[in-house]
């Protein structure tokens, strides 16, 4: 499963480095090999930032909790 955190401007500003800090994180705490956690530019939706793609679905208004508990419950439903 990929992850992609945004790391243009606006999400920046809105602290997104604290979603990849936390997801990875996550993955060594939990052991999840299979989740990979990159940054990206622009997803341009700048005004509901910061945002994230979890496998092409982007996902707005995120924090590290809630980016956490979807990428927890997105790989339980990989199983």
């Amino acid at each position: 499963m990929k992850i992609k955190v945004c790391m243009w401007k606006t999400c920046s500003d809105r602290f997104s480095q604290y979603i990849t800090t936390r997801l990875i994180n996550d993955k060594i705490k939990f052991n999840l090999q299979n989740i990979e956690i990159e940054d990206c530019m622009c997803l341009w939706q700048c005004k509901s930032g910061p945002n994230i793609v979890i496998e092409k679905d982007i996902k707005n208004y995120m924090n590290p909790a809630k980016a956490s508990e979807l990428a927890l419950n997105h790989n339980k439903k990989k199983k």
